[in-house]
């Protein structure tokens, strides 16, 4: 069916129209069981008449053959007694008859009675005459299909109509389970989600909405690639001239006086920061890149983290900063790419020395998690500075944004290395996020899915805190 509106109405019609036709039906083929009864017992009173007639005629022989018809036609065992003594021209009645026949006798009544394969009836025909019939006892099949029993049959009906309704609901939520699924997948950044070849030859409402799905996906993907096409390639072409600015600037400050000195210092700086700015740039570009390009090897986080401590202590001690380190946990293993990981960590550690109060220090913490069986290292860096805002907050790993308040372009930042960060983490498999801690400052946490923990007295080197610490 093309239309999904089309195939919903005749759905639900057809599910109306089944449920209604099934209960006229058992509404016209359902009897009472006391007037089946009273049927039962008027046929095995004439069947027993006849009995009495054939006997009283032609004689017990004559009775024998037409009671072994009667059991070889209609599987009904047929016992004629009279004045309790019988049966009459048959085989010896099993165990118990005699006592049926005795109380059917006594009470002018009906008297059942289970044997193990049988529904004995000892029907009262006249004073004298008990006609004791032998019916099978019906499978389950047939007790299941007795128009006597209403509510077994409607429970069947029941069953039927709710698996009818749930094949009914799955098929038609199914497709939009699928692109459900896809809508997620490109949410997370898995721009290469297309919900198309899961709907197969699909025609309705649903498939119309996952081929547009799809045209919106390609031209998305195709953007994006167009923008990290167009950021790489001006970060290439801007390293030309500034390179060329270089050399001129070289040549200008051989042939200067001492009182163009400080302009050029200021051009040489400035051209410093665009040369970072490029380069971080490129890097952003080459981690937005195909993932499955990255080559993935055990990293010591711990190591890692004190070489970057280590190096950033350096910058710390003319800052009048320090670093301070607190490992913990085991010496876990990171399974990623040491160089980018290395970038995603000192990004951070670099962004909270330039933003931490004079005099303060940048805490680092290496730890693990455990939850659902799942380790996760965890790199903490924490400033003493002003913090930023919490509406800032969620946008601290955008490129190019920048907090206000305090946190301005006067710390040199370029507003790419959180970025990068997100970036790098995100394609080992991991998050990062910030917050403002406790007492003031930010407060940056980096998970990690940890691999295998090396044994401390390995080769991995023990963490120590950074020269310079306080």
């Amino acid at each position: 069916m093309r239309s999904l509106y089309t195939r919903i109405f005749l759905s639900f019609w057809l599910a109306m129209l089944l449920t209604g036709a099934t209960l006229v039906v058992l509404a016209l083929t359902t009897e009472d069981p006391g007037s089946e009864l009273r049927l039962r017992e008027q046929s095995l009173r004439r069947l027993g008449h006849d009995l009495v007639w054939v006997y009283e005629s032609r004689g017990a022989g004559t009775l024998a053959s037409e009671t072994a018809r009667l059991e070889e036609g209609k599987q009904m065992q047929a016992l004629l007694f009279k004045g309790g003594e019988g049966p009459l021209g048959g085989p010896p009645a099993p165990a118990g008859i005699p006592l049926l026949v005795a109380e059917s006798l006594a009470t002018h009544a009906v008297q059942r009675r289970f044997g193990p394969d049988r529904l004995w009836l000892a029907v009262p025909l006249t004073d004298e005459y008990v006609l004791v019939a032998g019916l099978p006892i019906p499978s389950r099949l047939e007790w299941l299909l007795s128009p006597r029993r209403l509510a077994v049959r409607l429970m069947v009906t029941f069953v039927f109509a709710s698996a009818v309704c749930f094949v009914l609901a799955r098929s038609l939520t199914a497709p939009i389970r699928k692109l459900r699924a896809a809508t997620g997948r490109f949410a997370a950044g898995d721009f290469s989600a297309r919900v198309g070849p899961e709907l197969g030859r699909r025609r309705d409402e649903i498939a119309q909405l996952g081929g547009d799905f799809d045209v919106m996906a390609e031209r998305i993907e195709e953007l994006l690639r167009a923008q990290r096409r167009l950021v790489r390639d001006i970060s290439h072409e801007l390293r030309s001239p500034l390179a060329r600015l270089t050399v001129a600037l070289e040549l200008a400050r051989q042939d200067s006086n001492p009182e163009v000195a400080a302009p050029l210092n200021r051009i040489e700086l400035e051209a410093t920061r665009l040369n970072d700015l490029i380069g971080q740039l490129l890097a952003l570009a080459a981690l937005e890149s195909d993932a499955e390009t990255l080559v993935r090897e055990p990293v010591v986080l711990r190591t890692l983290v004190a070489e970057i401590a280590d190096d950033a202590a350096f910058e710390a001690r003319h800052r009048n900063r320090t670093i301070d380190v607190h490992p913990g946990g085991e010496t876990a293993t990171v399974p990623g790419s040491a160089p980018m990981l290395r970038q995603a960590v000192e990004n951070v550690v670099r962004n909270a020395l330039r933003h931490t109060d004079e005099g303060t220090s940048v805490e680092i913490t290496v730890g693990e998690r455990q939850g659902e069986g799942i380790g996760t290292a965890v790199v903490s860096v924490r400033d003493h500075g002003p913090g930023v805002s919490e509406e800032a907050l969620p946008h601290l790993f955008e490129p190019f944004y920048r907090a206000a308040e305090a946190r301005d372009r006067r710390t040199g930042g370029s507003g790419i290395g959180l970025a990068i960060t997100d970036r790098a983490v995100r394609l080992h498999g991991g998050s990062v996020a910030a917050s403002n801690a406790p007492g003031g400052g930010l407060l940056v946490e980096i998970s990690l899915p940890a691999g295998e923990p090396v044994p401390t007295g390995g080769g991995a080197p023990a963490i120590s805190e950074a020269p310079g610490a306080s």
